[in-house]
């Protein structure tokens, strides 16, 4: 099962890093070549999905060749011992788990050359109020929910490298907000129950099964303060989810995942007051997904101006350091000036 960081016990939520972004785990029966070239096919194709953030990927000639030779793109493999197990030629036997570390470049490389964006492992959370009805009672959706519903949407945020953040449901959340008020969308409660988890993405809903056996689902997500509400209806609750999660992901892949345009941006830094400082914003520069060089231009007291070869827009290269929360924006790019002026806070 892929590591990602489903949920933030903290007050200062924002941007959470996706953990594991470059590993594949496959279940295999066996220790054998053919098992391990199966496996290592079914773990790229999970961690090409997760990094582009898109099933379209599988419609690809490039990435159909690639899945040929899978070996290209791991450079190490391990197997580790489960408690699963798998039907094999009638016989149920132990599974094992295969474990696989693709190279980050050799991913991005492929995606930027069959057309599809690359979305980094620092990516927004998202906040989930769900009220679900579900034969055992009206109820507030936790982390510990062992409904088909609460074991769905995490599956699904896994395969998309989504990071869920569930609220406490302690005494704070209680009295600032009911299972009435989610299941009735009132956002106005929903917005103010959320600051303290300060989430980039907060999504609400009212979910139920009906009398002939569907789930009913009506969702509201907001995102850029705006809020957007949807209603869907399945057959069992991870085509309900899959179909929120496919809107959501195609939303925040468009915003924040790099496409293959390339430039150049002047970046001048200050508050730069050490050399811990300068090397801790050199390094951060560097670690950006959409950063493919960083040149010092100039050095001046305690200002580091920099230019920065990028891929993507300039405002996705804003949105992610706005994410990340290490440097405030003080000046955006100007039609007269393209110098951006950032204050560096850790």
């Amino acid at each position: 099962m892929v590591c990602v960081t489903l949920c933030l016990l903290s007050t200062t939520a924002s941007a959470v890093t996706v953990d594991d972004l470059y590993i594949g785990e496959v279940l295999v029966s066996e220790e054998s070549d053919a098992q391990l070239e199966a496996g290592a096919r079914a773990g790229l194709l999970q961690v090409l999905i997760r990094v582009a953030g898109s099933e379209e990927i599988q419609s690809s000639a490039l990435v159909v060749n690639a899945l040929r030779n899978p070996a290209s793109y791991y450079y190490q493999y391990s197997y580790q011992s489960t408690d699963r197990t798998m039907l094999v030629d009638g016989e149920i036997i132990a599974a094992r788990v295969l474990r696989l570390n693709f190279e980050p470049s050799a991913i991005a490389r492929l995606l930027r050359e069959a057309g599809f964006s690359v979305w980094s492992s620092n990516r927004p959370g998202l906040l989930v109020w769900i009220a679900l009805s579900d034969g055992s009672g009206r109820r507030l959706m936790s982390e510990d929910d062992e409904s088909d519903v609460r074991v769905a949407l995490s599956d699904v945020a896994k395969q998309k490298g989504l990071p869920l953040l569930f609220p406490l449901l302690d005494l704070e959340d209680a009295a600032s907000l009911s299972a009435a008020e989610v299941w009735g969308a009132f956002v106005d409660r929903i917005d103010g129950a959320s600051l303290r988890y300060q989430p980039d993405v907060i999504l609400s809903a009212r979910v139920q099964m009906s009398a002939s056996g569907q789930w009913l689902g009506d969702w509201t997500y907001r995102l850029d303060s705006r809020w957007v509400r949807f209603d869907n209806v399945a057959d069992t609750p991870s085509e309900l989810v899959m179909d929120v999660m496919d809107k959501l992901t195609g939303l925040l892949v468009e915003r924040y995942a790099t496409d293959d345009s390339r430039g150049s941006v002047a970046v001048t830094i200050e508050s730069i007051n050490s050399l811990a400082d300068y090397g801790g914003a050199l390094a951060y520069l560097q670690k950006l997904a959409p950063v493919l060089d960083v040149e010092i231009l100039a050095v001046d007291e305690d200002r580091v101006s920099y230019k920065l070869k990028t891929e993507g827009s300039v405002d996705q290269l804003i949105e992610l350091i706005e994410l990340d929360q290490r440097m405030f924006l003080i000046r955006a790019p100007q039609l007269s000036d393209s110098m951006m002026l950032y204050r560096w806070l850790q």
